[in-house]
């Protein structure tokens, strides 16, 4: 009996830290780190108040690195689960999935990676480290399934970082003007970039 209640409760804690991580990056992405604090999180994930420094130590900066993580994982399986069979077809993929998060937040919602960038200083090494490492996860794999449908490889990755940088860039437009036209004008300029034969969308 006592096992099972041992494993009830770790299974708890675990959902519970979860929880406060998909909720961290929820409010991140919309707030920023300095506005998102630990009451926040705990009003919106339904977390128990005394999880909070029992789940993460260290603080804030440690809760924002999990939901990096967190989010970066998502974006990388859903890119790698990615059928394209061209060049356009993976940019499209990449750029479709921060479409569908402009449109269900109706433009309010940014990236929690540049949320963090954004609102930390420079001096806070551990966590830049997590969000220079995030983005250049997302680069390599741009890169490599370009490369992998033909584009050249020094082509590849420069198309990756400006693939990044624009969406980055866009949800902030799309943020400040309330609507997804932005995303959409720096979509097109992306396509601009490959190769001409490389620009149909079949999968």
């Amino acid at each position: 009996m006592s096992i099972v209640i041992v494993k009830g409760v770790r299974r708890m804690g675990k959902e519970s830290r979860a929880s406060m991580v998909r909720s961290a990056a929820s409010l991140i992405r919309t707030r920023g780190v300095s506005a998102t604090s630990f009451s926040d999180v705990l009003a919106d994930s339904g977390a128990p108040r005394g999880s909070i420094y029992h789940h993460f130590p260290d603080g804030k900066a440690q809760l924002a690195a999990d939901a990096i993580r967190w989010t970066s994982d998502r974006v990388l399986a859903h890119q790698r689960e990615c059928p394209a069979t061209t060049a356009a077809g993976v940019l499209n993929c990449f750029i479709d999935m921060w479409r569908q998060v402009v449109v269900s937040s109706r433009g309010t919602a940014g990236c929690v990676v540049a949320g963090v960038a954004i609102d930390t200083v420079a001096g806070d090494k551990a966590l830049i480290d997590v969000v220079r490492a995030t983005f250049r996860s997302w680069v390599d794999l741009l890169a490599k399934q370009l490369a992998a449908v033909g584009v050249p490889r020094e082509r590849a990755r420069a198309i990756a970082v400006a693939t990044v940088a624009g969406m980055e860039g866009a949800l902030i437009l799309c943020r400040a003007e309330g609507r997804s036209r932005p995303l959409e004008t720096v979509a097109a300029e992306l396509m601009r970039l490959l190769p001409p034969d490389a620009r149909a969308t079949r999968r």
